[in-house]
């Protein structure tokens, strides 16, 4: 029996039949491969969309969380292009989550546990996956920025932790993100981002350990620029 995640994907496939595809690629960037087929790269792999459903090019296994925001944002009515301006996704909820809602923290929980004792070890993993660094304002703050989908930048700051206040990652979404995706499809998008940096992350881990022979992985210690 299909799971949420999987009957979610198959009750919004269908939907795909309706969609234009020469109007989705130039509304949302996708590669327009034919009439009824489209083509995205997605978190550094390669997907064809039809109009019977979304499948990676490398026949790999694939989160059927992906699957669904890829059909999410083929059907989306969204036109326009970002403004750059960015802030916390709680900004589109209409007023059901807040900065202070634990829906602000635990989503980005993974990451912290991943990369909390090591701003090193996040810098060469979000470098991996494409990641632009954009700078430091103050001391212990990094910022990076990357584009999800082709309409869909987002801004990622990494800030160092103190005797004072743990480590943070926060994840930014530009503005216009609400007009091409819904709320929950936007929770889901930043939950697949989070899952491939953290997917990364062990596997540069465990190569460490492989490459070392050490039967754990080496303790990493922040290391700045």
């Amino acid at each position: 029996m299909a799971n949420g995640y999987e009957q979610t994907y198959e009750r919004i496939v269908p939907r795909l039949q309706t969609c234009t595809f020469p109007a989705a690629a130039e509304n949302l960037g996708f590669t327009l491969v034919s009439e009824d087929t489209l083509s995205i790269d997605f978190l550094g792999r390669t997907y064809t969309i039809t109009k019977a459903g979304v499948y990676p090019v490398d026949g790999r296994e694939v989160q059927v969380n992906i699957l669904s925001v890829l059909v999410y944002y083929a059907i989306s009515p969204g036109t326009g292009e970002p403004l750059y301006d960015f802030c916390l996704m709680h900004h589109f909820s209409q007023g059901l989550c807040t900065h202070k809602a634990p829906e602000a923290d635990w989503q980005t929980e993974p990451l912290r546990k991943e990369f909390g004792s090591s701003y090193r070890h996040f810098a060469d993993t979000v470098t991996q996956l494409g990641l632009m660094y954009a700078g430091s304002r103050v001391p212990g703050e990094y910022t990076w920025h990357y584009r999800l989908l082709p309409k869909m930048p987002i801004k990622v700051i990494y800030y160092e932790g103190d005797a004072e206040f743990p480590c943070d990652i926060k994840i930014f979404y530009d503005k216009t993100a609400i007009s091409f995706l819904n709320f929950e499809p936007l929770a889901v998008l930043k939950g697949c981002f989070i899952h491939r940096l953290v997917s990364l992350g062990k596997a540069r881990r465990n190569l460490e350990v492989q490459e070392t022979g050490a039967s754990e992985p080496i303790p990493r210690t922040d290391t700045k620029d």
